[in-house]
């Protein structure tokens, strides 16, 4: 790790991740407390069963990730033509641009699949496969307010920091212990050598509105609950977290990003409200934007 600049900005941001992990180990803890011994590391469930049979699955992945891969080669051809990339060698508005649009275009492919496929009044009901055999009961807890579901992502982005955070000291450690290096991810490296504001301010919606709205729909309200009816827990889990680790395409982040994912999984599980892992996935990105900008390599 390079040697840090303690900056004012850097300060400030680094006494509120003491805060934030200190709040987050308290969370951690009164949850850990208020289950039964027999209970521990199980969490409540409130999710009901997903309606999808596996073709929609797939159907609805098949869409996101053109949406993805349309938007991002029309974007990037007229970024590259309106936007050439800074003579400073400084990254600007066309990678901006380009990563903005794999992420609308991915949101569009959802949406498509689900006006167009998914929702009650274009299907044809029919009880899915696998369904008779799934191991997570529909839940009989009382579902969350908006509200609740606000707070509740809340507290748990402050839960999971503190293990997202030792998860990353001890894989990196481990990555320099066997001499591998591996380059940051290409939003840090993005936010790290942003030339202008407006394309900072482009990334800074696109990973804490757009990034989070779109992974956790795919990965956590689509893939992880349908695959939480239908295999045990421990696979429902990480299958989905290493598919999205997978999908980051960085070794220095991989664990990291498979822990977070478990645990935004843990969240959605617990409360059964799609905004909590959203809420919770836009904080942690927030926090992380709020580190780089600081001068904390992440």
């Amino acid at each position: 790790m390079p040697d840090l600049v303690f900056t004012p900005a850097l300060t400030v941001i680094l006494g509120l991740q003491m805060v934030f992990l200190l709040a987050g180990c308290a969370i951690l803890a009164a949850r850990v407390r208020s289950l039964p011994a027999r209970f521990v590391g199980i969490a409540p469930n409130r999710l009901t069963p997903s309606p999808f049979r596996a073709s929609e699955l797939f159907l609805g992945a098949a869409l996101t990730f053109g949406g993805a891969i349309i938007f991002h080669v029309v974007v990037s051809f007229i970024a590259n033509r309106w936007f050439p990339a800074p003579a400073d060698g400084s990254l600007g508005r066309c990678q901006a641009l380009t990563g903005a649009g794999v992420q609308i275009g991915a949101l569009a492919g959802i949406g498509h699949a689900w006006f167009w496929h998914l929702r009650p009044s274009k299907r044809i009901e029919a009880p899915a496969a696998g369904m008779e055999n799934h191991r997570a009961p529909t839940s009989t807890l009382p579902s969350l307010s908006t509200g609740a579901a606000l707070r509740e992502g809340s507290l748990a982005f402050l839960a999971l920091l503190p293990v997202v955070w030792l998860v990353n000291m001890g894989w990196q450690a481990a990555l320099d212990r066997l001499d591998i290096s591996a380059p940051p991810q290409d939003l840090v490296a993005l936010f790290a050598r942003s030339g202008d504001i407006p394309s900072l301010v482009v990334m800074l919606i696109l990973a804490v509105l757009i990034a989070p709205v779109t992974e956790e729909l795919v990965f956590r309200i689509g893939f992880f609950r349908w695959i939480r009816t239908r295999a045990m827990r421990g696979v429902a889990l990480f299958l989905p977290a290493a598919s999205f680790a997978l999908l980051h395409g960085n070794l220095a982040v991989f664990l990291p990003i498979v822990v977070l994912a478990v645990c935004l999984a843990i969240a959605y599980e617990r409360s059964g409200h799609p905004l909590v892992p959203i809420v919770a996935h836009a904080l942690f990105n927030l926090n992380t934007v709020l580190l780089i900008l600081a001068g904390y390599p992440v």
